[in-house]
């Protein structure tokens, strides 16, 4: 049951969750939509797989320094709104920058500030997101992630037109920072005051708990893997399945259904049932669901089974970072900051690995790897869960 707040306590709550979500959804829409135009963008700068490779470990590295940044300087000093506000700002033209770079290394140089923004702005938002709950009693950390599926959905299918219909790339990457820009004052005005906040100061650094750095690394193969769906899921239903290119998307379009869904029913699942069945045994079954749908190596089997495979899975990570700050001794933010960094280092070394293992092994191998890393996954977050009572 949750807890009885005053009106204005309440509502200045409420004003928050809208302005996170507002913005993980402006960040992901303009980030869909770049992902559509990287093919353009690198027949333009005549770069090839492993330049852009190159391009996505620099986002990596400055991401990582981002996270850091935020949570241990930015936010105990500021708050996490501004944190916010200064992360939209930062964003809001790097794909602009992108995509007028005249050559690579401008290219490089312009991934740089992109990952070192968004990396400020996940933690922080996060990190509100995580202290509006506690205070409110109300799950809200899927909504907030479905915020950010919602943005990524609505970003490829919005590319899919400009593509067609814009013929300058630059009008319309000026226009979605403009967006992220408009959006970023909005979020100054009406987002969660600092007063509101319990902000404290950051410890010396140290090494975090063993259970944070388990959860950190369960988020850190997570990331790693995802770039299968993403990148390569399009490529082995065209080249192994000989599907029609125009139905190259329909594995991430399933995922991204399944995910979404899950997202908005989460705090109702949540409620009802454990967290270890949300986190833990729904992602061992999506596993073995998707695992048997690729065996039967039907197309719109397979696409049943991601849909399944996107529910099931959808609210992992969630339940890791709503485990995490239960058991945390140190402030909220830094703990957000470590697991995202934590997480996000899979994408350094996750896209060149599942590029390495297509190339050499196969796409096919990749997909029944994503099952089998995912399902494993719910298993160990079982076993810490158990660890974690045990302890209690």
């Amino acid at each position: 049951m949750e807890r009885v707040i005053p009106k204005e306590e309440s509502q200045a709550y409420d004003r928050g969750v809208y302005a996170t979500l507002l913005g993980a959804f402006l960040v992901l829409f303009q980030i869909g939509i770049y992902f559509v135009y990287i093919p353009w963008n690198a027949e333009r700068l005549q770069i090839t797989e492993s330049e852009i490779g190159l391009g996505l470990l620099a986002f990596g590295l400055l991401n990582l320094v981002g996270n850091q940044t935020s949570g241990r300087l930015i936010v105990p000093k500021i708050g996490t709104k501004n944190s916010i506000v200064i992360g939209l700002i930062g964003i809001s033209y790097c794909p602009l920058f992108l995509i007028l770079s005249p050559n690579y290394f401008w290219f490089l140089v312009a991934s740089m500030p992109l990952g070192f923004f968004v990396g400020l702005f996940s933690p922080s938002s996060q990190s509100q997101i995580s202290m509006i709950e506690i205070k409110t009693e109300r799950v809200l950390t899927p909504l907030y992630h479905a915020a950010f599926s919602v943005g990524s959905l609505a970003g490829a299918f919005s590319a899919f037109f400009t593509i067609q219909y814009v013929d300058s790339p630059v009008l319309l990457f000026s226009v979605t920072g403009t967006a992220l820009l408009l959006g970023a004052m909005l979020i100054s005005r009406i987002g969660l005051n600092k007063s509101y906040e319990d902000l404290k100061k950051t410890p010396k650094f140290k090494l975090p708990k063993n259970s944070i750095l388990v959860f950190g690394i369960l988020m850190m193969l997570n990331y790693a893997t995802m770039g299968i769906i993403l990148d390569w899921s399009a490529l082995w239903l065209t080249k192994d399945l000989l599907v029609p290119l125009y139905l190259g998307g329909a594995i991430i379009f399933a995922f991204n259904i399944g995910e979404i869904s899950a997202r908005l029913i989460a705090s109702k699942m949540l409620k009802k049932y454990s967290e270890k069945l949300i986190g833990g045994y729904f992602s061992i079954i999506s596993g073995l669901v998707l695992f048997a749908s690729l065996m039967t190596n039907n197309f719109p089997i397979i696409v049943a089974g991601m849909l399944l495979f996107g529910f099931g899975t959808a609210n992992f990570i969630a339940v890791i970072y709503r485990q995490a700050i239960r058991i945390t001794d140190e402030p909220i933010n830094l703990t957000v900051a470590n697991l995202v960094t934590l997480g996000f280092s899979g994408f350094i070394f996750g896209p060149a690995l599942v590029g390495y293992l297509a190339e050499y092994i196969s796409l096919t191998f990749n997909m029944y790897l994503l099952s089998v890393v995912w399902g494993l996954n719910g298993v160990a977050l079982i076993a810490m869960m158990n660890r974690i009572k045990s302890s209690a």
